[in-house]
């Protein structure tokens, strides 16, 4: 009798596979993948609410599997290990995405107090910080232009502009840590005296 497609795989089917691909058989893997697919995506669809991150989610969670596939103890649930491994790879994710957004909290309120120090000084710190700015913004690529206006004119978070993009979360993520790091050096670069 043949299991549908759909169903979860016994433990001993998930074990085979697993032997196979530690011998050698690597292109098994994909049965695995065939097989467990449907409850990772579920998990990270429920969580993310967003299917270019599921997506990627659930294809490193496998990646992380596979890496890690020496470390799966025949004769236990293959199906619980492999969600325990997206699960992990989920809540990365989001500490990575936490950290990120207090780091850019952590920087709005060093230049909001930067901005109100120099505000009592007329042509102080604050006006050369915004022309500055505006310099460094104005030589940005048309579409790295576009992705800071979302995120900090607009208040969109990553999610919200990945999906406007086409693009994971993450990735815009990276995007965004990568403008500001050369808005920062094009900033100190003409702030800093000849």
């Amino acid at each position: 009798m043949t299991r549908p497609p759909d169903a979860p795989a016994t433990t001993p089917d998930a074990d085979r596979i697993v032997r196979a691909v530690l011998a050698g058989d690597t292109r098994a893997f994909a049965d695995l993948v065939r097989m467990y697919e449907p409850d990772l995506w579920r998990i990270a669809a429920a969580l993310l609410r967003d299917r270019s991150a599921t997506e990627n989610l659930v294809q490193q969670a496998f990646i992380d599997a596979y890496t890690h596939l020496d470390q799966y103890r025949p004769g236990t649930d293959f199906g619980a290990w492999v969600r325990t491994v997206a699960r992990n790879r989920l809540r990365k994710e989001l500490r990575t995405a936490s950290r990120e957004d207090r780091k850019l909290a952590a920087y709005r309120e060093q230049l909001a107090a930067r901005l109100r120090a120099g505000a009592d000084e007329p042509g102080g710190d604050a006006d050369l910080y915004l022309a500055a700015l505006r310099d460094c913004r104005g030589q940005l690529p048309a579409a790295d232009a576009a992705v800071i206006a979302m995120r900090y004119e607009k208040g969109l978070g990553f999610e919200a502009i990945a999906a406007r993009r086409g693009q994971s979360p993450e990735a815009v993520q990276r995007m965004v840590s990568r403008i500001r790091f050369r808005l920062r050096a094009c900033i100190e670069g003409k702030l800093s005296p000849p």
